[in-house]
């Protein structure tokens, strides 16, 4: 048995928290480590310390295992906890941990090593007469080699990179023209995450479930399965609603995937919390080894609710050299929780990364919802990691119960500033096909063109932001404010000296989004409104109009110039709501159960010159969406494309991004090449657009 009496934790964000509050709970002093990025962090001002680690990348903080060892030292800390993610399954912590005579909470560096490798881990189970998905895990890499086999296995494939993990280096294959450009786009990727660029090729499975199986192993020899997950609704590879236990599953074969992830588990005398990750063809019923993640799961806390076991004590426990005091027989199910991962991202436009402050946010209150999260109020969402918020995990004696809990939370959890996926999540899991059995196929043949919000709550949103954006200008530019302001001549809106008098003036706002300005138009005052949309961005698009109410029962929680945050009270349609509301400068943020919305608009002068600037180049030019790392140029000036080629790549809160070309035409200029980091709006590339004949 070692003593922990002080433990630092290698990491950020929500998983930072929780195992804080392990260590509260354990009596054990927290120690947090920060980027410049996250100096204000909501896990450094929960933390008993905190250490300066690097700069904002996660190269130079979070991935530099220098940094976190020297932390470590520095402040006399007898454990590391590496969380998940970033270097929870880097064998160069570990043994410089041993080095230093530091305990790493997790498993042995043989275990991490062996399983770290897909190609290593796929031989080890088959070697176990563990299933595995027919494919090619050999050592040859060059892209002969690997084209050949692609025949040999057939297409479609699955291109994965060896170290891979969250989605991240995968690529799937639909025919061997697409081969070339997908390993080297998997091969980039995994470069970049992982920095081994090897790959493995698999046969796909067309309807796959993703269901894993928790293992809890101890110094002394000891591996129990702590039951199994299903985390098959997916996008791009990342899990986006995870469960426990399995449903629609027999039990012959949950007992087999039990049996082969202890098997393994054995064999490689696991110590701490590991995943077993297996594949399950819907069709033929066969389920095969996908992997083993050394770690900690982003899901484990829906296994924490229905065991009842806290996973992050046990890892503590386990490092400290405590044997497991369970047996087998003691792991049952009791009920079902369901976990949903709130992104802040807009589902909309591609799910593409949010980046901003948060400037409300409210947890739901309610029986059997748990909320993991590591942000407040003002927290800052920026480009430099993955952009989850919280995580809202959901309990009850039974998976209908648990569903509606998770609704209910979902729809009274108050998130504002930045565009989050709430009612993506509320979509998915009020579908009555997510409670049939579920494949990774769900989102792409539940939402085959894409999500997109429901049409009229989209003009009412709309429209109650415009609205809220008119009344603080009322109240802000209005003459009768001026010995708040100073005088009215120091407004830097527009304002009439008549205003109370007469028939109301129009005002008109401008709603920028990334199809272009969008019209609303407004007449009335103080809370009375007639409101019009424009449908779409062009001058003959229709329009829609409606009158609407709306007002501040109380006070404003927050009010300065610019700045005013609290609830409100629409009317519309006779029908009344209660609105968070939070406004700073011209971006307006709603928040209410069912409606999750977060808009940026302009005034006269800035659309015109928006307008102005779009009509003459906006639609040829290839820009930055966000702030990030160009990983690839796929052209050059002079090239002939055709609209909706990849022009370049980027790296951006870390996920790839594709940039398209907006039209066919000649590349005029390429301003940025690969490894030049851009800022959100930056152009990339222009291109003269093909003229018809």
């Amino acid at each position: 048995m070692r003593a922990i009496k002080r433990l630092l934790v290698a990491n950020r964000g929500e998983i930072a928290c929780r195992v804080i509050r392990a260590c509260k709970r354990l009596g054990i002093e927290s120690v947090a480590v920060f980027s410049d990025a996250d100096r204000h962090s909501q896990h450094v001002q929960q933390a008993d310390m905190a250490v300066h680690i690097g700069g904002s990348a996660a190269s130079e903080s979070y991935l530099n295992a220098e940094a976190i060892v020297a932390a470590a030292q520095k402040i006399s800390a007898d454990a590391i906890h590496p969380g998940y993610g970033f270097l929870s399954e880097s064998t160069a912590l570990i043994s410089l941990c041993q080095q230093q005579d530091i305990i790493f909470v997790g498993p042995s560096v043989e275990s991490i090593a062996a399983m770290g490798s897909k190609i290593e881990a796929k031989a080890i189970a088959q070697s176990l007469d563990i299933p595995t998905v027919p494919g090619y895990n050999g050592d040859a890499q060059d892209l002969e080699t690997l084209l050949d086999q692609g025949h040999t296995i057939g297409f479609p494939l699955l291109i994965k990179a060896s170290a891979g993990g969250g989605g991240k280096g995968m690529r799937i294959v639909h025919a061997a023209g697409e081969f070339e450009n997908a390993l080297k786009q998997a091969r980039q990727e995994a470069l970049s995450a992982f920095g081994d660029d090897r790959v493995l090729l698999e046969k796909y499975i067309v309807r796959p479930r993703h269901i894993e199986v928790q293992l809890l192993g101890d110094s002394q020899g000891h591996v129990l399965h702590l039951l199994d997950r299903e985390c098959s609704i997916q996008r791009n590879y990342q899990k986006v609603i995870e469960e426990a236990p399995v449903s629609h599953l027999d039990d012959s074969v949950r007992q087999e995937l039990f049996d082969c992830a202890v098997r393994l588990g054995q064999h490689l005398n696991y110590q701490g919390a590991g995943t077993v990750e297996f594949i399950l063809d819907a069709d033929s019923r066969e389920a095969y080894f996908l992997e083993m993640n050394t770690r900690l799961q982003v899901e484990h806390p829906t296994t924490e609710m229905v065991t009842g076991l806290d996973l992050v004590e046990w890892q503590i426990r386990i490092a400290r050299g405590e044997p497991l005091v369970l047996s087998q027989g003691d792991i049952r199910a009791n009920g079902h929780a369901i976990e949903a991962r709130v992104n802040a991202e807009d589902p909309a436009n591609d799910y593409l990364p949010e980046i901003g402050t948060i400037t409300l946010y409210r947890e739901p209150v309610a029986e059997g919802v748990r909320i993991d999260s590591g942000v407040a109020q003002g927290s800052e969402i920026t480009p430099f990691y993955d952009s989850m918020v919280a995580k809202i995990i959901a309990h009850g004696g039974s998976r209908g119960l648990a569903a509606q809990r998770l609704l209910q939370g979902l729809n009274n959890f108050a998130i504002g500033g930045v565009k989050t996926n709430q009612e993506f999540l509320t979509s998915i899991i009020t579908r009555p096909a997510f409670h049939q059995e579920l494949t990774t196929q769900y989102l792409s043949q539940q939402f085959p063109n894409g999500w997109q919000p429901w049409g009229e709550s989209m003009h009412a949103a709309i429209a109650a932001a415009a609205c809220a954006l008119q009344q603080e200008s009322e109240r802000s530019n209005s003459p009768l404010n001026a010995p708040l302001n100073g005088t009215p001549w120091q407004s830097k809106g527009a304002w009439r000296l008549t205003q109370l008098c007469g028939t109301p003036a129009t005002s008109r706002f401008w709603l920028q989004n990334a199809a272009g300005l969008q019209e609303i138009q407004i007449q009335g005052r103080q809370g009375q409104y007639k409101v019009s949309l424009q449908e779409g961005h062009d001058e003959q698009a229709e329009w829609v109009s409606f009158p609407i109410q709306l007002y501040q029962p109380q006070q404003p929680s927050q009010q300065n110039s610019g700045h005013n945050s609290g609830q409100w009270r629409v009317e519309l349609d006779g029908t009344h709501r209660n609105l968070d509301i939070v406004i700073r400068d011209q971006h307006v943020s709603l928040s209410s159960p069912r409606l999750r919305r977060s808009y940026q608009f302009v005034g006269l002068e800035e659309s015109q010159l928006g307008a102005a600037a779009g009509s003459k180049n906006a639609g040829n030019e290839v820009r930055a969406a966000m702030p990030g790392l160009v990983t690839d140029v796929l052209v050059q000036e002079g090239d002939l494309v055709t609209a909706g080629d990849t022009a370049a790549v980027m790296e951006a809160m870390k996920l790839i991004h594709n940039l398209p070309c907006p039209v066919s035409g000649v590349v005029k200029e390429v301003r940025v090449a690969a490894g030049d980091k851009v800022e959100d709006g930056a152009l990339l590339i222009s291109i003269e657009p093909a003229t018809e004949e």
